[in-house]
């Protein structure tokens, strides 16, 4: 990887342990290169997924799951023939 820019950045434990997971998980040799391809993803995620208010929508969800409004299915088929319907 050729570096042009050098950045110093302070990360709290629990997203660095995030970081760490992940370079795991994906095979990555350092951690430098494991925060560099996740800067990358995430410049190139498209607009309305940088804007998305994910907290406000699991609130929502949590909400909505609390007052029942879910459905089950047993079998995927199930599930698949209410999403046509």
């Amino acid at each position: 990887m050729k570096t042009d820019h050098k950045i110093t950045l302070e990360i709290p434990g629990e997203l660095y342990a995030g970081i760490v997971d992940f370079r795991k998980k994906s095979h990555i040799r350092d951690s430098k290169s494991a925060v560099v391809e996740l800067l990358q993803y995430a410049l190139t995620l498209p607009p309305h997924f940088k804007s998305f208010d994910w907290k406000k929508a699991e609130k929502e969800a949590s909400a909505d799951i609390k007052a029942g409004k879910v459905k089950r299915f047993s079998r995927v088929n199930e599930f698949l023939a209410e999403l046509k319907a």
